[in-house]
C-alpha cells in the first residue's frame, strides 16, 4: 500500500513537471504582427508596404525578420552584431552607401533612445510600425 501511495505521488509529480514545462515552451511561441514599409529612395520608389504576421520565438527584429522570406533579407554579422546587407535584391555598400537603414515613430525604444538600435537589440511589440530605406544619406 505504502508503494502504490508512493507510485501515485511520483505519476503525478511528473504530470505536473511534463505540463509545466510544455507551458513554459508554449509562452515562447507567440504571433507578432508589424508594419512594414521598404523604400527605395535612391531610384524613388516604394518597394512593399503590407502588414506581416509571423509566428515562432520572436523576441527582436531579428527574430521577425529572419522569418520574412518575402522581404529576402541577408544579413551579414558586423561589431555590434548582425546588420541588414540585402533586402529585396538590393545590398548595400556598406564603405561609400547606399545603405539600409531602418526607423519607427511607434517602437518605444526607438522612441526613447532617438534611433533604433541594432537588429538582434530591438525588442519589438505586436504593431510595430517600421520604415527601410535603402538610401545615399544618413
Amino acid at each position: 500500500m505504502k508503494k502504490n501511495i508512493l507510485l501515485m505521488g511520483l505519476c503525478a509529480g511528473m504530470i505536473l513537471t511534463g505540463c509545466a514545462s510544455q507551458s513554459d515552451t508554449e509562452s515562447s511561441i507567440k504571433e507578432v504582427s508589424l508594419d512594414i514599409v521598404v523604400k527605395d529612395e535612391v531610384n524613388d520608389k516604394e518597394l512593399f508596404n503590407e502588414t506581416l504576421t509571423k509566428e515562432g520565438d520572436i523576441e527582436n527584429l531579428y527574430d521577425f525578420l529572419s522569418k520574412c522570406d518575402e522581404l529576402e533579407i541577408v544579413f551579414e554579422e558586423g561589431s555590434y552584431g548582425a546588420y541588414i546587407d540585402s533586402m529585396l535584391g538590393l545590398k548595400q555598400d556598406f564603405d561609400k552607401g547606399p545603405w539600409w537603414l531602418y526607423s519607427s515613430e511607434n517602437n518605444e525604444t526607438c522612441k526613447e533612445e532617438g534611433m533604433c538600435p541594432a537588429v538582434e537589440k530591438l525588442e519589438i511589440n505586436d504593431g510595430d510600425q517600421f520604415v527601410f530605406s535603402y538610401t545615399n544619406e544618413f
